[in-house]
């Protein structure tokens, strides 16, 4: 796709709905690691509908679920593998927040389609992300290695 064509508001709308679809994807593969190594398979279904998409249980508390179970796989060297990986989807879901969440803050000057995007960490620092169309392909390739190496994982675990 070429970004370089679109509107400044456009462009932030593609940006968000990537970016979402790459977190949905990625949380899709925590929730298996989580619920193939707890439930059952006649009840997995049910524990995946009913605690693991649950609302309140949110993407970082399935991440920090994972990280935790890291000593549970027999598979340990795929376990090590595991743990920079989880550090990379934090990465990644504090940046998808920031379109999620934030507010824009892109001068008007800035010619299109560039997005500077401002958000207040969870420690109360203001950060200003910035994405324009050549880091914004730079991070869809990231996210797609990053999907790719958890899948790899996940596989290794036997998950």
């Amino acid at each position: 796709m070429s970004y370089k064509d679109l509107s400044r508001e456009d462009f932030d709308a593609i940006v968000t709905g990537e970016l979402t679809h790459y977190a949905i994807w990625l949380e899709d593969v925590l929730v298996r690691f989580i619920s193939r190594h707890f439930a059952a398979e006649a009840r997995r279904k049910d524990f995946e509908r009913l605690i693991l998409r649950r609302d309140g249980l949110t993407f970082q508390d399935k991440i920090e679920i994972v990280r935790a179970m890291l000593p549970l796989f027999e598979n340990r060297d795929a376990a090590e593998k595991l743990k920079p990986l989880l550090g990379r989807i934090e990465e990644f879901k504090a940046n998808r927040n920031a379109f999620a969440h934030g507010l824009d803050v892109t001068p008007k000057e800035l010619p299109p389609p560039t997005v500077l995007v401002e958000i207040v960490t969870r420690s109360g620092k203001e950060k200003v992300v910035e994405v324009s169309p050549e880091a914004h392909k730079e991070q869809m390739a990231s996210a797609e290695a990053l999907l790719s190496e958890l899948h790899t994982v996940a596989n290794e675990i036997g998950v």
